[in-house]
């Protein structure tokens, strides 16, 4: 289908809006009826550097709010039933038992934010990824001034 500059401009303006104000992935929204297919969308992106940018910027925010979200999600209880079934005795005899817990569903919650938190570590790994220290086995990462200056001591304790 072929799409006039100012529809276009509109159906990239609302696609950006899904994904910033509702949260959604791409994916889903190019599944909708009123958008373009996979292929028109990144060949929109390939054609325009400016919503390139705006669509990365759109996936940032998206990520910035999936972080308030599980901060939400971590401080905010979820009340909720659990149900216990158990069974009593042998043969005809036997009975289940059915114990119902009601309280903070902190398990589901805990989920929640850990699955949030891998993938906002995904999304933006600079920002919300695991920060791994790979280069110095833990210690104190030294300065050109620290690193020459102990040098010096090392190199004055060798020759003594």
């Amino acid at each position: 289908m072929k799409y006039g500059k100012k529809q276009k401009e509109d159906i990239f303006d609302k696609i950006i809006d899904s994904i910033v104000e509702d949260g959604k992935p791409i994916r889903q929204i190019l599944k909708e009826d009123w958008t373009p297919s996979t292929r028109i969308f990144f060949q929109w992106l390939d054609e325009d550097e400016e919503k390139v940018k705006r669509y990365a910027r759109a996936c940032e925010i998206r990520t910035d709010m999936l972080f308030d979200e599980m901060l939400m999600i971590a401080s905010t209880t979820e009340e909720g039933e659990t149900m216990k079934i158990s069974q009593k005795g042998e043969g005809k005899k036997t009975v289940k038992e059915i114990e119902k817990t009601k309280g903070d569903m902190l398990g589901h919650r805990r989920l929640k934010v850990e699955t949030i938190k891998w993938v906002i570590g995904k999304m933006n790994p600079k920002k919300y990824g695991a920060k791994l220290d790979i280069t110095s086995g833990g210690e104190q990462i030294l300065s050109a001034e620290e690193r020459k200056k102990k040098i010096q001591e090392l190199l004055a304790k060798a020759n003594k």
